[in-house]
């Protein structure tokens, strides 16, 4: 079943018993996005909380020259929340918008407060999820930006490998902190290393 990836997901965290799952499962709310479709605006203030149950997700600001600075991706099997905007109610600071179509559950905030009362372990255990999402993400950019243009490239492969066919060469070169160039050029080495090495076989 849908739910049992969600259920699955928070299994790493803490053990619901029965009634809190029924509960939780009577609860979910699913929802489709096709691609291109923006889950919520930059300058809004999203009351949702999302878990990913299969697509992508690309997180991007916009800046003075209206560019879009890709900041993100989340993909399947994750959470996905601006916690900032909602907790506190300021606008967003990015734009979510599908890569490709992707299938969530949906979490309101309304269904999230009955969840917070009727579910004793619900407090804690988002808070152990938005910090491990929080811990993860920041330990992505910090090491992605200690390294070479080349290597970064390299590095974004191993930590989103589902993730370089189904967005655009600019957003991956955004979110890298590179030009489109340096992105293409890196890309053309790789191609003609991997030629030698399979021509020596």
């Amino acid at each position: 079943m849908k739910e049992q990836k969600l259920l699955s997901y928070i299994d790493q965290f803490c053990h619901l018993g029965a009634p809190s799952v029924s509960l939780l499962r009577d609860s979910l709310q699913f929802q489709t996005y096709e691609r291109g479709s923006t889950l919520w605006d930059e300058g809004g203030k999203p009351e949702e909380k999302y878990f990913l149950l299969d697509g992508l997700i690309r997180l991007y600001s916009s800046n003075d020259q209206g560019d879009e600075i890709t900041v993100h991706f989340s993909d399947t099997g994750n959470f996905l929340a601006d916690v900032d905007s909602y907790n506190s109610g300021i606008p967003s600071l990015v734009t979510a918008v599908a890569e490709r179509d992707t299938e969530v559950i949906v979490f309101s905030r309304s269904i999230l407060e009955r969840f917070e009362k009727e579910i004793a372990e619900w407090s804690d255990l988002f808070r152990r999820i938005t910090e491990k999402a929080l811990f993860e993400k920041v330990k992505i950019r910090s090491d992605l930006f200690q390294r070479e243009a080349k290597d970064r490239y390299l590095a974004f492969l191993e930590y989103f490998p589902n993730i370089a066919n189904h967005v655009k060469a600019a957003d991956i070169a955004s979110f890298l902190g590179i030009s489109q160039y340096t992105l293409s050029h890196i890309k053309k080495q790789l191609m003609q290393a991997d030629f030698l090495r399979n021509s020596k076989n």
